[in-house]
């Protein structure tokens, strides 16, 4: 009897009290609000820069299709390498891209169309830029927000004429031709950019 007694007193003792579970609960609270924002931060920076390098593969895809079947010239805008993109839709109005902080697209126009892109990035060009200059030393560009609201910061995109592809950020002390360009352009790789490539 006694022996039954001390193991159901024994069963007792294993449960954990009220102001145990809630320190434990607020302890699990605290780590929560320090780390979920950084699990999501670090997956909209990664879903960024899958869309960024997509549509690096496919700037430069065109522009190799283009050179292919065309050769390549100083006269060549952006606008001849979009027919070879993969997009949704164009539109010559209106705002794609919220202004934030700067670094969002300029508002949509005949001069600067926007392509909305099957990934949700928004990529605008300059009709009238040309390569201009020399084939070897001067380029094209293109602007991406990659989530389509300007929030993540504009990555601008470099198509040199003799091939080489590059980012804003990674020019290292090149500077292309400017003359004709009228797109707002950054050197500045968004953070989650920095290292792409």
């Amino acid at each position: 009897m006694n022996q039954f007694k001390r193991q159901q007193g024994f069963k007792r003792n294993q449960g954990f009290t009220l102001a145990e579970l809630l320190i434990s609960l607020a302890i699990l609270g605290v780590i929560a609000t320090f780390t979920i924002p950084k699990i999501l931060t670090s997956s909209a920076n990664g879903q960024n820069t899958a869309i960024a390098k997509e549509v690096a593969s496919m700037i430069s895809a065109g522009f190799s299709t283009y050179t292919l079947n065309n050769g390549v010239a100083n006269t060549v805008k952006p606008g001849d390498l979009t027919q070879y993109f993969n997009y949704v839709s164009t539109t010559t109005s209106g705002t794609l891209s919220a202004a934030t902080s700067g670094q969002a697209l300029q508002t949509c126009s005949a001069v600067l169309p926007c392509m909305t892109l099957h990934n949700g990035g928004v990529l605008q060009w300059d009709t009238a830029q040309t390569f201009n200059g020399t084939t070897t030393t001067h380029a094209v560009t293109f602007n991406l927000d990659p989530d389509g609201t300007g929030a993540q910061g504009r990555i601008t995109f470099w198509q040199f004429a003799n091939g080489r592809f590059t980012t804003g950020g990674q020019l290292a002390g090149i500077t292309p031709q400017s003359s004709a360009i009228t797109l707002t352009t950054t050197t500045t790789d968004p953070s989650y950019l920095a290292n792409w490539n």
